[in-house]
């Protein structure tokens, strides 16, 4: 009985070491996602799980401006996408090894599409109003055109879509996939709310009467447009 004790324990020890191990094997995914932009990257990274790493341009040491001349959101995406790719693998050529480990990169687009405004800004959501200056000057401008465009309009129907171009390393060969996340609503009347970012003021999601900008940062990042291309993501990635 003593015996048995003792080959028991053994046993279960084993298990759980093995288990640990294999725990331990499991390699942390690193994806560089094209973006500076701060809101974006922690909005990702709070949607993403465990396990997968977001490095952004910053950090990987890429500065060069991209020229996003595509007139698609698929095709700016893929324009993002390709230039950071272009950029590893060059860096990773010329004995930059710390690059070498990254597992791929992705890039997103996204535009507001009005339904009365026959889909604008769409892919020029970001620079609509043709303002210069900060980022939240931008966006202000931004929403002020947007208001202005749908002032007396009943039909205020609108929907954000992103397209997330994935492109993953296998040795000397790249795989590229693409997949999107849209999320229904309407333009409010007026700015509504002091979170979020860009038009988030404006834009109330299908199922709530509140913008994206009053909506608790968790609730936002289950139903946005980006929530859904990242879980779009996560499902191509679960299939490497």
């Amino acid at each position: 009985m003593h015996m048995c004790n003792i080959f028991c324990n053994f046993a279960a020890e084993y298990v759980r070491a093995c288990a640990y191990n294999i725990m331990c094997d499991k390699r942390i995914m690193r994806f560089v996602f094209a973006s500076n932009n701060s809101h974006k990257l922690s909005e990702v990274r709070q949607i993403m799980p465990s396990g997968i790493e977001i490095l952004s341009l910053r950090e990987i040491g890429f500065t060069s401006e991209i020229d996003e001349t595509g007139t698609t959101l698929e095709a700016n995406s893929r324009i993002k996408a390709d230039a950071v790719y272009s950029y590893i693998r060059s860096e990773v050529a010329s004995g930059h090894s710390v690059l070498s480990d990254i597992d791929g990169v992705f890039a997103d687009d996204t535009g507001l599409e009005i339904d009365a405004l026959c889909g604008q800004p769409g892919v020029y959501t970001a620079r609509w109003s043709g303002c210069r200056g900060t980022e939240q000057e931008v966006f202000a401008a931004n929403r002020a055109k947007a208001l202005h465009e749908l002032s007396g309009c009943v039909n205020r129907g609108a929907q954000f879509r992103t397209v997330v171009t994935l492109i993953t390393m296998n040795g000397s060969e790249e795989q590229v996939r693409q997949v999107e996340g849209v999320v229904r609503g309407c333009i409010a009347d007026a700015e509504r709310g002091e979170g979020g970012f860009g038009y988030d003021p404006l834009f109330i999601p299908e199922g709530y009467n509140q913008t994206f900008a009053e909506l608790p940062i968790r609730v936002k990042n289950t139903i946005s447009h980006r929530a859904r291309a990242m879980e779009a993501l996560k499902a191509l990635l679960d299939k490497q």
